[in-house]
């Protein structure tokens, strides 16, 4: 592969058409196929902690689980390995990000086709994913790094909160430690996320599927334009509050769990209004609309006589609970950084 050689007539935004048209269609196969999986689902435990993850089977198959560490380890060296290929041939400092897509383009396409078809088949077969291994809270915890770390890079252009760049440990150096090395770190989320969860019908399942495959597309689209999209970058970071919806709500109607869509939805649309909204120039006053519409959406949720009715002070508090993890998180990562670097 030669340095910023084109990999054939396909522009950077059919690229992106492609992948969503894909994640549409695969997300379609995992729930056609979804009763195919009934003699699994048959055998699952029910449901008796908080953090217990249901979509596993009750005993652990050693083949199977090897053949699923095998598979994402493989995947994972791969993209890896394709990243660390291009940081040392696609040079960026001097050459305006592509406008067709690269031979890279495709092959990263390539690779994760290729381990979205192979994940669908060991579903089929052994179904357990590296939630029979690991906790889930390293699935939710690699998406919250990822988010985070969006804050950091993102600062430069649309600041850390209204618009406004947040200051040391934010400085060029340390956002542009995270540009040259976020792809390493983000793609680790994405790939193990991608092989924790088996590929189920659950609305949850799907809905967390078809954003795994939306941002397969992003990861697929380095070095292109698309990828530097601001409006994309803000769809992609604000898809996971529909997500979170849906899985808070379905483990509250299914599971009998706490209801705690609220606070998911709330806290990631917080995110929108007060941070991701600032990458785009709009006047004030079209802030301040979306900021009172964001307002009366709380209004109706916690005052006394709304949804939440009967929550405590502390629970009304939740909105904010997001926010201080994801912002926490960005300025833990950025001061380590800075501390790394030192300028």
């Amino acid at each position: 592969m030669e340095n910023r050689k084109p990999g054939g007539s396909i522009s950077a935004k059919n690229g992106l058409v492609l992948g969503v048209v894909f994640a549409f269609v695969f997300t379609l196969l995992i729930w056609y196929l979804g009763p195919d999986l009934k003699h699994f689902v048959d055998t699952f435990l029910p449901r008796t902690e908080t953090w217990y993850y249901p979509w596993q089977l009750p005993s652990r198959d050693g083949v199977g689980m090897t053949i699923v560490w095998g598979l994402y380890l493989t995947h994972q060296g791969l993209v890896w390995g394709l990243i660390y290929w291009a940081q040392k041939n696609l040079s960026t400092e001097k050459t305006k990000p592509a406008t067709r897509l690269l031979k890279y383009n495709l092959t990263v396409f390539a690779v994760n086709i290729v381990f979205t078809l192979l994940h669908l088949v060991q579903t089929h077969i052994w179904f357990d994913g590296l939630a029979k291994d690991t906790p889930i809270l390293t699935s939710q915890g690699s998406v919250i790094i990822m988010l985070a770390i969006i804050l950091v890079i993102e600062n430069a252009r649309r600041g850390l909160i209204l618009g406004k760049r947040a200051g040391k440990p934010f400085t060029p150096s340390v956002m542009g430690w995270f540009r040259h090395n976020h792809m390493y770190i983000i793609a680790w989320a994405l790939v193990y996320t991608f092989w924790f969860h088996p590929m189920a019908t659950d609305p949850q399942l799907l809905s967390g599927f078809f954003y795994m495959f939306l941002l397969f597309t992003q990861m697929s689209l380095a070095y292109t334009w698309v990828h530097l999209d601001k409006r994309w970058i803000v769809l992609l970071e604000s898809f996971v509050a529909i997500h979170a919806v849906f899985v808070a709500v379905y483990n509250t109607i299914f599971f009998g769990g706490p209801d705690m869509w609220p606070m998911f939805f709330s806290g990631f649309a917080f995110m929108f209004v007060f941070t991701y909204l600032y990458a785009f120039e709009q006047p004030r006053w079209a802030y301040g609309a979306v900021t009172a519409v964001y307002a009366a959406f709380l209004v109706w949720l916690y005052a006394p006589f709304g949804y939440a009715r009967g929550f405590s002070i502390a629970l009304r508090l939740e909105v904010l609970w997001i926010p201080l993890i994801l912002y926490g998180l960005a300025a833990a990562f950025a001061g380590i950084a800075y501390i790394k670097i030192r300028k």
